[in-house]
């Protein structure tokens, strides 16, 4: 059920997402703000996701779902009002709330997931929330030529909002408590008196794990180049090589098709290969992805260099988050997911501050270059350290 009703927010996150760093822009922003933005609306979730994955492990997360996802849906009705791109500030940051509590539902959906299966189960959800991938974005593309870039995001941003209420609405009506109980996820008190003891809390489960500190490790590196891509790569085929919305929209369509009719059968391969060898792929295989897009000039290789990155995404990603469902029990899966998160999400933040100032100082090129060596760093540390576990968890 909870994977049905965020069919609706993938919905409305594919009609602004991939043209949002063109909106900062339209409003105003120059690259250098583009990055400074980023980093700004990145501390709300770097601050608070790691404490609310950490409730998700005492408290009900039904209820933590259906609070987080309330408050979120009022960002894209304030973004909506914005002249000017200092003005996206807060409503962005209450947007964020929905990937705050993003650690509650990845250990809400990974509780019903038999450990044999979670390669395959990861990416049959995963390809379920990209459906609307594979058309929204170019309904988006072909609006904005024609109406208006300004005036057609505004409108989407309205929708955007409108899809995130009727969420909550389905979620407070039909989604049910996760079959792990309140009881047993509070086997502790939650410490509230002092801020040290909940700290410690919070990062244990991941500190006292060596796979785990390896795997945080990993994808810091690895969020670094997230970081750059997502921010700047629809900015630089919009206005360095020239494409249109229309253009960008397709592209995103695309690859989403690409996406989900590959997801399910290369996530399967997780739970055959073993989870170590489909992750050492999908790292190794990244940077020379990246790489491409840096000698893209058109829209048919910047497709290509997109849906090959993605293939190589869809054999790593199922894998990755199978892992860490098969290291940590169900009573500290949330706080898991919350601690990595934040040391994703602060590296993620800080990413497009440094992009945005190597592409004023050098060129454009160069966040494909500095993404790719940061997947080229973080692939060579999985390939030392990473060990396959030997026992899953429940």
């Amino acid at each position: 059920m909870l994977t049905l009703t965020q069919f609706l927010i993938t919905c409305g996150m594919f009609l602004t997402n991939p043209f949002w760093s063109l909106y900062v822009l339209e409003l105003g922003a120059s690259i250098s703000d583009l990055g400074f933005f980023s980093l700004l609306t990145g501390l709300l979730p770097a601050v608070f996701i790691a404490p609310v994955g950490y409730l998700g492990d005492h408290m009900s997360r039904k209820k933590l779902i259906i609070i987080g996802s309330l408050l979120s849906s009022f960002g894209p009705l304030l973004n909506a009002f914005a002249t000017n791109w200092v003005q996206l500030i807060p409503g962005t940051l209450i947007g964020s709330l929905m990937q705050i509590f993003n650690p509650v539902t990845q250990a809400f959906v990974a509780e019903d997931i038999s450990p044999s299966e979670r390669g395959k189960a990861y990416a049959t959800r995963f390809t379920l929330l990209m459906i609307p991938g594979t058309f929204t974005p170019t309904v988006a593309g072909i609006f904005f030529d024609t109406m208006g870039f300004e005036t057609g995001m505004r409108y989407m941003l309205f929708l955007n909002a409108g899809l995130r209420f009727l969420m909550v609405v389905l979620i407070i009506k039909f989604l049910k408590e996760g079959t792990v109980s309140p009881r047993a996820w509070s086997r502790g008190k939650l410490k509230i008196s002092s801020l040290r003891p909940v700290l410690s809390e919070m990062f244990r489960p991941l500190l006292s794990n060596k796979t785990l500190r390896v795997m945080a490790t990993g994808s810091a590196a690895s969020a670094f180049s997230m970081g750059m891509m997502t921010r700047f790569q629809s900015v630089y085929v919009v206005e360095v090589i020239g494409l249109t919305k229309t253009d960008w929209g397709l592209i995103t369509s695309w690859v989403a098709i690409v996406r989900i009719l590959t997801r399910i059968p290369l996530g399967g391969l997780a739970d055959k290969w073993g989870r170590r060898r489909s992750i050492l792929i999908h790292y190794f295989l990244q940077p020379l992805c990246t790489f491409a897009l840096a000698f893209s000039r058109d829209f048919l290789t910047v497709f290509l260099a997109m849906a090959t990155r993605t293939l190589v995404f869809n054999v790593g990603m199922p894998a990755w988050q199978a892992m860490v469902a098969d290291i940590a029990p169900s009573n500290v899966r949330g706080t898991v997911y919350g601690s990595m998160g934040t040391v994703q999400i602060i590296v993620q933040s800080i990413a497009p501050t440094i992009g945005g100032a190597a592409w004023d100082a050098f060129s454009p090129e160069w966040i494909f270059y500095l993404a790719a060596l940061g997947r080229a760093l973080s692939a060579g540390w999985l390939f030392k350290f990473l060990k396959e576990p030997k026992h899953r968890a429940e």
